[in-house]
């Protein structure tokens, strides 16, 4: 037979533990805890709720959340074990210690919560795409940055990205084989070489309009980035590149303008 405890019926269980440690990012925190079911019968236990430490002293040493560790596990009679324990707190929450109190088996344990100090973000949308590779166009993507962590985060500053032809590879080694295939394979892979140096384009430059400004946990920016087509691209050929937006990666394509193409037909 399973008993469900409660809070109200946590009394019936032992710790051992004088003091709970949890330590990690604020989602993600883990400890254990050594707990005994004193019983002849099993216990289920779902949850324990911990509570805001009381005034010592004249002096408040709790943080404002009262959440509950979760257990959810089961107890076979006279059974005695260490649990992992694991528990999630507002993304948000400051780093620092704070500190807690449970009652398990008629008596307080003290429950220390050291949240470590963590930067993450959240960029919407990762891909985007362009139409006209021509030299000196500019490209402007708008992105949603959310920031998850729980220290101020600041908007980076990119200078430069690369942009490349989507093809070069494959028309650098194609070329080479073409005109270099009798000549050996040094041959081919020098001439392979020299085209890919002709093909190869400038640094695109690029910009973050909002570089600098401060995002405060738990609030999101539209911030705009701007890529210009470097000097020496092709307005016939495609394009693409990555920006590294601090630890996350963003994709575009640069699509030839349909005008472009046209002209290079009739040119012919």
């Amino acid at each position: 037979m399973l008993t469900k405890v409660d809070d109200s019926a946590l009394d019936k269980l032992s710790i051992r533990d004088e003091e709970i440690i949890l330590n990690g990012p604020p989602g993600h925190m883990v400890g254990n805890i050594l707990l005994q079911n004193p019983l002849d019968i099993p216990l289920k236990i779902k949850n324990i709720t911990m509570q805001d430490v009381k005034k010592t002293r004249g002096k408040k040493t709790s943080s404002e959340y009262n959440p509950q560790l979760i257990l959810n596990t089961r107890f076979d009679a006279r059974e005695q074990r260490l649990e992992p324990i694991n528990l999630s707190l507002p993304y948000d929450t400051p780093p620092g210690n704070y500190e807690k109190l449970i009652q398990v088996g008629g008596k307080d344990r003290k429950v220390r919560l050291i949240v470590q100090p963590t930067i993450e973000i959240a960029v919407h949308p990762d891909e985007f795409t362009f139409q006209d590779s021509h030299p000196g166009t500019v490209h402007l993507a708008t992105l949603t940055v959310i920031n998850l962590g729980n220290l101020p985060f600041q908007i980076p500053e990119i200078k430069h990205v690369a942009a490349l032809d989507m093809d070069y590879l494959c028309r650098a080694l194609g070329i080479a084989f073409r005109e270099k295939d009798t000549e050996g394979l040094t041959a081919t892979l020098d001439r392979a070489t020299q085209n890919i140096k002709e093909n190869l384009t400038n640094w695109a430059d690029t910009r973050v309009t909002e570089a600098g400004k401060i995002l405060e946990p738990g609030d999101s920016m539209v911030v705009n980035l701007k890529i210009t087509m470097p000097k020496n691209a092709n307005a016939y050929n495609d394009y693409s590149g990555n920006v590294r937006f601090w630890d996350k990666d963003l994709s575009f394509v640069v699509k030839s303008h349909t005008n472009a193409v046209k002209s290079k037909k009739d040119a012919k």
